[in-house]
């Protein structure tokens, strides 16, 4: 019997059942090649995946490199406990944590695009969720975004990975999917407009990525993690805009800011990113135009502020 064939290739072009009946036959014949074939390099996660009850009952798993291995013992425990693992968990397994994230890599690597069922996604998401959570990578965040975008193509759950995926509380998360807002795929667009909704303004954009690209470098300063929001929740607002200090940044030029202070903070949410956005142009503009407007009463404010508003909506 030849055993030069992939257990990849087998999986892929002749199916699940094809592929277990393949490897339980040779085991009888040649547990050895089995093992090798296991072991290759070029092997996916997936492929180890739906031959995990194989390696089980012929307990095969005390051969297996440490990479299968460890994958293998991540699925346990994610399939065990059908939830994510605590954060001690993965450091159990191993005395090289940084081994455990190239593993966790690989599997959501690998394993992003399959589909297979519903105990294998839910490996992959919490897979994710244990490199955004625990290893915050910022290397991680196109992997998990890609898979993200996947689930969401393939009309599954998207909840759990995007909660997964803000988790990483790294703001750079932001840039691939605005980087969405570029794609052919109008499907792909309408995510990532979706998963970007807390941006004021987004949906009536003529140019959305140009207006989220300024949006962005506008705001980053002032950005802050919406902790309220980490919940499994159809709209996830990940972060806000910190619009008091976005309007008054470090102006103490007057005792009386105590008291606009106090006033900016009664304003609706509306008033004040408005009131921050124009705070920041003038800024932006002149300096010592901008100090001399913050000495204005808040009243004179709020009127220039409505003026700007009517000029612009009578374009």
């Amino acid at each position: 019997m030849k055993h030069s064939v992939s257990l990849e290739i087998i999986r892929k072009s002749e199916g699940i059942k094809r592929l277990e009946h393949y490897v339980k036959n040779l085991i009888d014949h040649d547990k050895k090649a089995v093992i090798s074939l296991l072991n290759e390099d070029t092997l996916s996660y997936p492929t180890i995946y739906v031959l995990s009850s194989t390696i089980r009952e012929h307990n095969l798993s005390k051969h297996l490199s440490d990479r299968n291995r460890i994958a293998l013992s991540i699925q346990k425990d994610i399939l065990a406990k059908e939830r994510a693992p605590a954060a001690p968990f993965p450091y159990s397994i191993c005395d090289l944590p940084q081994y455990i994230h190239s593993v966790l890599r690989w599997m959501v690597e690998t394993g992003s695009e399959e589909k297979l069922n519903t105990r294998y996604r839910l490996v992959i998401d919490r897979a994710a969720g244990l490199l955004t959570t625990i290893y915050q990578h910022p290397d991680d965040l196109l992997l998990v975004s890609k898979l993200l975008f996947n689930r969401k193509r393939a009309r599954l759950s998207t909840h759990y990975v995007t909660w997964a995926y803000f988790s990483s509380h790294n703001i750079a998360s932001l840039l691939p999917i605005g980087e969405k807002l570029l794609s052919a795929d109008e499907e792909e667009v309408a995510f990532a407009r979706e998963l970007l909704h807390f941006i004021s303004g987004l949906d009536e954009s003529d140019d959305p990525y140009v207006y989220f690209r300024n949006w962005y470098e506008e705001n980053l300063p002032y950005l802050l993690h919406n902790e309220n929001s980490y919940e499994l929740t159809a709209e996830l607002a990940p972060y806000v805009v910190d619009h008091d200090t976005k309007y008054r940044e470090c102006f103490s030029h007057k005792a009386s800011s105590n008291l606009r202070e106090d006033g900016f903070q009664s304003l609706s949410e509306q008033e004040k990113e408005q009131l921050a956005n124009l705070s920041y142009k003038i800024r932006m503009s002149s300096r010592s135009e901008w100090i001399e407007w913050m000495n204005r009463p808040l009243s004179a404010q709020l009127m220039l502020m409505e003026e700007v508003q009517h000029d612009y909506d009578s374009r």
